[in-house]
């Protein structure tokens, strides 16, 4: 044992205690006696032994101990795996190059013993053994930043990077990109030279139309190395074509853009394609033609969701509801002061009717009607309304009022399940300014169900602030308070221009309203459009009668692409026991409808929908390389430019600039050294030690005739 390790903490006056209590206690039993045990002397310092050790422990010592590991170095290597590499002239030749290049990057470190650990990047990182490039989108500036996270505090003399320099997705590689603090090296591919190219580089317009009316569409072509040559732009819908013009481009490299309205005449999803097509005299002389159309898709709803506005005078209250019902593009508002309403005039078709600081008795005929046939109905009043004049069965309650105001704050309900609130309600609602509410006792019924409740200063009550109502076919939402227009203003500043909770929750309450459908008890989560190169993820909810989760079913799902077959899927109970996921990967680009069902009880429960997976053509784009962006991110990371890989020949240039970087490159093993204080009593030896010690003075003991 090195007893440089060996740790005590005791006072001088402890030791001294320590070696009078060995020494008296020896003493008592050897020190004197004519029938002492033969030899004395060795017994006597047998037992010291003991009883010094055991005295020692006492003064509770610690060993030091100190283990050390060894890093080797190890490289990490990126190398890009989209097709962005080998398009246009000799693609065949380049990405056979890219392949060699691969192989051969894993023996980088041989000779001077780093590990290697290599990379292949899109729009992810992903370690790779075999190579198999199929990415659609390039992240250089993530994959940077993937392998900072993953080696900041390992033994990295440099890191290689295999790429063309495009970059389509993710942070500036150049300026925002966090990297690893060492020599970043770089190998080129793709081509840097303008080749000739004809490519539909954008195709906007909206997400969705409604039917009847007219959408815009814009289409952006570009043309490289086609100057003076006539070309055609095409827009089309399935076999139908939806208009053409005609373009020349008067430069080498020149862009058009062209619009033009298309109208919406069946619902449902409508596919898009835009394409460009040069005169049928130089068709041929394009490296590649993949890039000539490009697609998209748009949702054609029949109409829109209808809000109906009755008041009874201007209120900045109503500004604020009809402002955040606006934001939802599936809705449009239309305002009706309550003394325009002539006798028997009937009000305009509506989906949601909003009466807001109305007196029932004073309601016109065409407003009484609505409200006694109407299905979705929000009523709102503030601290004047007289809400005993409501019927019961309309409002849910009856109010006691008192000549007061009350201000209060709204609280959220753990209990209400009707529609999910928004998930930064209860923040803002701490800092939304009180509401002014009627005073006075309430009595609700059993069918009003209360989304915020009045907090009155540091009291919280039961008494409904912004409820629905619920149990017939009619649905009616209830607000008691006034000052709503504060709340949003708060939200707009609290995120800088843009009111989010308080939006949400009108927008919320309006869906709820309109809703015709019952209770969904098979519920499928699943985006409505998807990239082609993201996987496609479907969770399912299954409810009993009584709306528990249940997971004792078989959900399926019946995928069917436009114009293909159908395929069958089974979902999979998630481990948690509370949904079912299913995994289809990544989807070819298409339109998709889907049925799910499950047979719950005996009974069997749908859901359909459908699925848009867009193409993505981000590789497809013959931008030249930027081996410029290469350089200076070597130069930037004291780096190096090995060369570019055009072709095999290429290779074994690039392998012996990487041996010159290699050779001048510091690096060594890093020796970790980490020490810990274990207890001495803990130590095996020391209790096998005290064990011989002990048996030692027994057996001479009884060698001697003692006991």
């Amino acid at each position: 044992m090195d007893f440089s390790n060996l740790i005590v903490q005791a006072q001088t006056w402890q030791w001294i205690a320590l070696a009078g209590m060995a020494v008296g206690l020896t003493a008592l039993l050897y020190g004197w006696g004519e029938d002492r045990p033969k030899p004395s002397w060795l017994l006597a310092l047998l037992r010291t032994a003991v009883l010094g050790t055991l005295g020692f422990l006492l003064l509770s010592p610690m060993l030091r101990s100190t283990t050390e590991t060894r890093e080797a170095p190890v490289l990490p290597v990126l190398v890009d795996a989209t097709a962005s590499q080998w398009m246009g002239q000799d693609s065949v030749e380049r990405k056979e190059a890219l392949g060699a290049l691969v192989a051969d990057v894993t023996s980088w470190g041989q000779e001077a013993q780093w590990g290697v650990d290599l990379f292949a990047f899109d729009r992810e990182v992903k370690e790779i053994e075999t190579w198999n490039p199929t990415g659609k989108r390039t992240d250089l500036g993530s994959a940077l930043e993937a392998i900072r996270d993953r080696y900041v505090h390992r033994n990295v003399p440099a890191v290689v990077v295999v790429t063309d320099g495009r970059a389509n997705r993710g942070p500036d590689p150049e300026f925002t990109a966090a990297r690893l603090d060492v020599p970043h090296v770089f190998v080129g591919t793709g081509d840097t030279s303008l080749v000739t190219d004809l490519e539909v580089s954008k195709l906007r317009l909206n997400e969705v139309a409604y039917l009847g009316n007219a959408f815009p569409v814009e289409v952006t072509a570009q043309a490289r190395g086609a100057e003076d040559v006539p070309m055609m732009l095409r827009l089309s819908s399935g076999g139908t074509t939806l208009g053409t013009t005609t373009w020349t481009p008067n430069h080498s490299f020149s862009s058009t853009r062209w619009t033009l309205q298309v109208d919406a005449e069946k619902a449902g999803t409508m596919t898009l394609q835009a394409s460009i097509s040069p005169t049928a005299s130089w068709s041929g002389n394009e490296v590649t033609t993949r890039n000539n159309r490009k697609r998209a898709t748009i949702d054609i709803l029949e109409s829109r969701r209808k809000i109906l506005f009755v008041a009874a005078a201007p209120h900045p209250d109503l500004a604020a509801l009809r402002s955040a019902a606006e934001t939802n593009v599936h809705q449009e508002t239309e305002v009706i002061w309550a003394s325009e309403l002539d006798a028997g005039s009937p009000l305009p078709d509506h989906d949601v009717l909003v009466l807001h600081h109305l007196t029932p008795s004073l309601l016109p005929s065409a407003v009484k009607d609505a409200v006694q046939e109407g299905r979705a109905i929000w009523v709102m009043g503030g601290a004047s309304t007289t809400w005993n004049d409501w019927d019961l069965n309309v409002v849910g309650f009856q109010h006691a009022p008192e000549p007061l105001v009350t201000e209060a704050q709204g609280q959220t309900t753990a209990a209400f399940e009707s529609f999910p609130l928004p998930s930064e309600l209860d923040r803002m609602l701490a800092m939304w300014p009180p509401l002014a509410c009627p005073t006075g006792e309430y009595s609700t019924t059993p069918a009003l169900v209360s989304a915020l409740t009045q907090q009155v200063g540091p009291v919280s009550t039961d008494w409904p602030l912004w409820a629905v109502r619920e149990g017939d076919a009619r649905r009616v939402a209830v607000t008691l308070g006034e000052g709503l227009w504060r709340w949003r203003m708060q939200d707009l500043v609290r995120h800088d221009g843009e009111s989010v909770a308080f939006d949400d929750l009108v927008n919320r309450t309006l869906q709820y309203l309109s809703s015709r459908d019952d209770v969904k008890r098979l519920r499928v989560r699943v985006p409505e459009r998807l990239d082609e190169d993201l996987r496609c993820e479907w969770v399912a909810e299954v409810y009993d009668a009584s709306l528990s989760p249940t997971v004792d079913v078989e959900v399926t799902l019946e995928l069917t692409k436009q114009n293909g077959q159908p395929t069958v899927h089974r979902f999979v109970e998630n481990p948690r026991g509370t949904d079912f996921n299913l995994d289809l990967g990544m989807l070819l680009p298409g339109v998709y409808n889907w049925v799910a069902s499950c047979v719950q009880n005996g009974e069997t429960l749908t859901e359909k929908g459908s699925l848009v997976v867009n193409a993505v053509q981000a590789e497809a784009s013959l931008t030249p390389a930027n081996h410029g962006l290469l350089k200076r991110l070597a130069l930037r990371t004291e780096g190096e430019y090995l060369g570019t890989l055009d072709e095999s020949q290429d290779l074994e240039g690039i392998r012996q600039a990487w041996a010159a970087f290699a050779n001048r490159t510091p690096s060594q093993d890093i020796v970790h050294t980490s020490s810990e204080r274990l207890p001495l009593h803990a130590q095996l030896w020391l209790l096998v030690a005290l064990l011989v010690l002990l048996t030692a003075e027994w057996a001479i003991r009884r060698a001697g005739g003692g006991r």
